[in-house]
């Protein structure tokens, strides 16, 4: 994870996304490792999730921060890999 220090619960953490390689690494630790460092960084401000399963589900950025924040410790018993299967010069990190 690329959480540069430890914080309080009410204290937001500072995560180095400064490539692509660490937002996918710590997206990957929010969802699969229970980390909740920094957890709001990872998603814009209009960010939408849509869920299709036998019926759709829509959530805005809060519910799924949310959501995230409860699940922290919570380690999933997986196995994750990941392939980055494009690269562009052109991709918008958030600073």
């Amino acid at each position: 994870m690329a959480a540069d220090k430890k914080t309080s619960k009410s204290e937001k953490a500072d995560v180095n996304f400064s490539t692509v390689d660490f937002a996918l690494e710590h997206y990957v630790a929010v969802t699969t490792e229970g980390e909740s460092a920094g957890v709001e960084q990872l998603f814009a401000e209009d960010f939408k999730q849509k869920i299709q399963t036998s019926y759709s589900q829509s959530h805005d950025r809060e519910a799924v921060v949310k959501s995230l924040k409860k699940q922290k410790g919570e380690k999933l018993n997986c196995a994750v890999s990941t392939d980055i299967l494009e690269e562009s010069v052109d991709i918008w990190l958030p600073k």
